[in-house]
């Protein structure tokens, strides 16, 4: 594994003081240290049309006619909220720089390790990680119950609210020779209008496969997630699996400080110096100028 990504994930990143809720936090938000597995399924494509808030969220195509959704679980043991569970509902959409062709597009983002997806239901375990992600990015959070469960082949997570089963997603334990820095460029809705943030991810230790044999996914019959997902799903076996047993995260904050945003961010006394955002944006402008003569290139 390369030094660099082994020690130097956060060197050069950063961080600020702001307040939530009442309580001081860190932005960008560091995981430290967690693992995570994800599969990507085959969806219908107009169901999905209609979970998107906004026309500019363009759903990406496997086939023509049929898209895609990611479900993600996510162990994080060590971050600047305290350790807490997740479970990302997500509908993979097209990278906006690229044509935006059935199959091509999902290609290029996986071999550039850059995805796009909407997140259209977040669930997490803990009261912190609920409000900062509403609060501050708009995050479709809500507090449920998110149970891993480690077999000698397999690891399991377990998606409850109350009683009630929304999911259950188990995948193998494949061999994980690849590291990798990975991006989700995720997109929001926040304010009655398109949000984004990116989510790095530094992947110590990365397997993938192709098998959908190495994926099984339960979804229960009563809660509303879980009739959600039974109606936009197309088969419960993926086309793509990660598994990551070790990885590392920063969250960043949300690149559109909107005029709503900024009121709030000040109402709740999070005490943001401007010049900091002024040169946030900026930041953020530079970057994606790059990503877009980057990709033109490609």
């Amino acid at each position: 594994m390369r030094d660099e990504q082994k020690h130097d994930f956060f060197a050069g990143v950063e961080q600020v003081d702001v307040w939530a809720a009442g309580q001081k936090v860190k932005l960008p938000i560091f995981y430290r240290d967690a693992r995570a597995f994800l599969a990507v399924f085959p969806a219908n494509l107009l169901a999905l049309k209609k979970l998107l808030p906004d026309p500019r969220f363009t759903p990406a195509q496997i086939f023509p006619g049929v898209g895609a959704v990611g479900l993600a679980c996510f162990e994080y043991h060590d971050t600047d909220v305290g350790p807490y569970n997740e479970f990302a509902f997500t509908v993979v959409l097209n990278n906006p720089h690229i044509m935006p062709l059935p199959g091509y597009n999902l290609l290029r983002q996986l071999i550039q390790f850059n995805f796009y997806p909407y997140i259209f239901h977040l669930p997490v375990t803990t009261e912190a990680a609920l409000r900062w992600g509403i609060d501050f990015s708009g995050f479709p959070k809500f507090l449920a119950s998110i149970d891993f469960t480690d077999s000698d082949d397999r690891l399991s997570c377990e998606l409850k609210e109350g009683d009630e089963l929304i999911c259950r997603l188990r995948g193998r334990k494949i061999p994980t020779p690849m590291n990798k820095v990975m991006k989700f460029l995720i997109r929001l809705y926040q304010f009655r209008q398109p949000q984004f943030t990116e989510f790095k991810m530094n992947a110590r230790r990365l397997g993938m496969s192709l098998n959908p044999k190495d994926v099984e996914l339960e979804i229960g019959g009563v809660h509303p997630v879980a009739r959600e997902l039974e109606k936009i799903l197309l088969v419960k076996r993926p086309v793509t699996y990660f598994f990551l047993p070790s990885v590392q995260f920063i969250l960043y904050g949300p690149e559109n400080l909107s005029f709503p945003l900024v009121n709030y961010l000040f109402q709740q006394g999070m005490r943001i110096p401007l010049d900091h955002l002024r040169e946030k944006q900026e930041k953020k402008a530079k970057e994606k100028e790059k990503e877009k003569k980057a990709a033109k290139k490609k």
